[in-house]
């Protein structure tokens, strides 16, 4: 199961499209990239169906951002060799990082958007920008849940990227991938993998050619990620399972 099969998206999605509302449907119509619905000068929401409308647009986020993780990993596979005179290692090394990068900082977002969707659902009424981890878990009404234990296994989860993503977005910094290229190559795969690349290599590693030693090594970046993917969606799921019966209960408040 993903997070876009959960009962919670699912239930959530087919909720707000029950709504009488004409422009609804066309809202939605826009996908993972949807705007908060314009309901025109002089209307006001209810606080239920604003709360309602919230709670599917954070939960649609975190959709939205495995597809993204997906998408990434399927780019950094791909080949980006332009003009034949164009060194070929530096490109790759170049697009290896840059991906990487991209992945690091959509990769951390998930804590922060599982902290919206679960400050909604709540109902604790922290401002968007207040919605930290800390006025989220900390709420007596989190304290002593699951959602508060699956919580704290996200947010250790994500932490393994905080440093990386800081030093990029606040610092200019790269991010390297952490790989170490050589180190990964295995006589057996080396000369598999650059037969199957029409490469000619001698007896030793430092013969290899840089082109070859970061294809290998994208391979190995790229079940890393996979693995980090699989690990953080579980996670994920889970929030959802133990969100659902506080969905559960505001909804028939609610309705």
């Amino acid at each position: 199961m993903t997070v876009k099969q959960h009962q919670l998206f699912i239930e959530l999605l087919e909720n707000i499209k029950s709504w009488p509302m004409p422009d609804i449907l066309l809202r939605l119509a826009h996908g993972p990239y949807e705007i908060p619905i314009d309901y025109g000068a002089g209307v006001e929401p209810s606080p239920e169906r604003q709360r309602e409308y919230n709670s599917y647009y954070w939960c649609n986020r975190l959709v939205t951002i495995f597809g993204r993780l997906a998408w990434i990993r399927s780019m950094t596979s791909r080949s980006v060799y332009g003009r034949r005179n164009e060194d070929r290692s530096v490109l790759l090394e170049e697009w290896i990082v840059y991906n990487y990068e991209h992945y690091t900082v959509v990769y951390q977002t998930i804590l922060e958007v599982a902290l919206l969707l679960t400050n909604e659902i709540f109902g604790l009424g922290n401002p968007y920008r207040k919605c930290s981890y800390s006025t989220v878990c900390d709420n007596t009404r989190i304290k002593g849940t699951s959602v508060h234990r699956i919580l704290g296994k996200l947010k250790d989860t994500t932490d393994k990227h905080r440093g990386r993503k800081n030093l990029l977005v606040h610092r200019g910094e790269r991010i390297r991938p952490p790989l170490d290229t050589v180190d990964l190559i295995d006589s057996t795969e080396v000369i598999d993998m650059a037969s199957k690349l029409g490469i000619e290599i001698g007896g030793e590693r430092e013969e290899l050619p840089v082109e070859f030693l970061l294809i290998h090594s994208r391979k190995e970046l790229i079940e890393i990620m996979e693995k980090e993917c699989t690990e953080i969606e579980s996670q994920v799921e889970a929030l959802f399972s133990a969100l659902l019966p506080y969905y559960h209960k505001f909804y028939s408040t609610s309705s």
